[in-house]
């Protein structure tokens, strides 16, 4: 069931799984995404009470169409308010896509409330090394995997063309590499990009992508310090392996991989393999 709540900072919805009174772990999904995508990873983690926001712009959240908004450390303090009206100090955390991002800006901005953390399948923020090599790959291919990434970047251009067209769009994505996206699943992404002004709100995580890149040179020095495993789908054509090269650098700790054999939303092709991971890593 969809819960909404109004903090300091603006409404938010969000999806809760589990008993409140065991350990709370966070799950924030990416694009172009809501909280369904944790659904069945969360029905099997019974051992904790699971809450999966939807972010600002996205899923039933409020939809702001300042830019600004949607740079990664401003909706990872969405994320905190939220928790903060709900009573929930210290928790442990996951985020996929433009989620994972977030919740590095999370762990970095304020390590002491997050207990683990779990990143699937996107840069880590502060892998300067990682983030050249891969682009170095990608550049070979004319970055053509990225193209999406630029369609949004252009202002007003994605509302002229995807406007009554969001099925089609979220389709096209929908597509999975191991195993077929659930058609429940692609339901709801598409109900929640049809909700107005969607596009702009979805197209705006991108729009904010220069000021992201600015802040995180400012990270060339800082390490995550919170324990961090990583899940990577290798069969993702946007988040390359290359990605991973020399992660190490940006983590206090060291990190252990779960590799599964699936595509970029691995959390919808193989729930029950990311739940795995996510249980014997939390376990430990």
């Amino acid at each position: 069931m969809i819960k909404k709540t109004t903090t300091a900072r603006g409404t938010f919805a969000y999806r809760t799984y589990g008993d409140p009174s065991a350990p709370p772990l966070v799950l924030v999904h990416g694009w172009p995404q809501s909280s369904y995508c944790w659904h069945e990873v969360a029905t099997a983690l019974p051992e904790y009470y699971i809450i999966t926001p939807d972010l600002r712009g996205l899923g039933d959240s409020e939809r702001t169409l300042e830019v600004k908004a949607y740079e990664k450390h401003a909706l990872g303090e969405d994320i905190f308010s939220l928790l903060e009206t709900l009573g929930i100090d210290e928790f442990y955390l996951g985020g996929h896509d433009w989620g994972s991002a977030v919740v590095q800006e999370m762990a970095l901005l304020k390590p002491e409330k997050i207990k683990k953390l779990v990143l699937i399948n996107m840069v880590i923020i502060n892998n300067f090394e990682g983030k050249k090599k891969a682009s170095e790959v990608l550049a070979k291919g004319m970055f053509k995997s990225s193209w999406y990434q630029f369609f949004q970047s252009i202002p007003h251009f994605p509302e002229a063309l995807l406007e009554g067209k969001e099925a089609v769009w979220i389709r096209f994505f929908s597509r999975g590499i191991s195993r077929p996206i659930p058609e429940k699943a692609i339901a709801e992404y598409t109900r929640c990009y049809q909700l107005p002004h969607t596009i702009t709100t979805g197209a705006n995580l991108y729009r904010s992508i220069p000021e992201d890149r600015k802040r995180w040179l400012n990270y060339v020095d800082k390490k995550i310090t919170v324990p961090t495993h990583l899940i990577h789908g290798v069969l993702d054509p946007v988040i390359i392996k290359e990605f991973l090269y020399k992660m190490e650098s940006a983590f206090k700790e060291e990190v252990e991989i779960t590799y599964l054999e699936g595509g970029h939303f691995i959390c919808d092709e193989q729930p029950t393999e990311v739940a795995e991971a996510i249980k014997t890593f939390l376990a430990k």
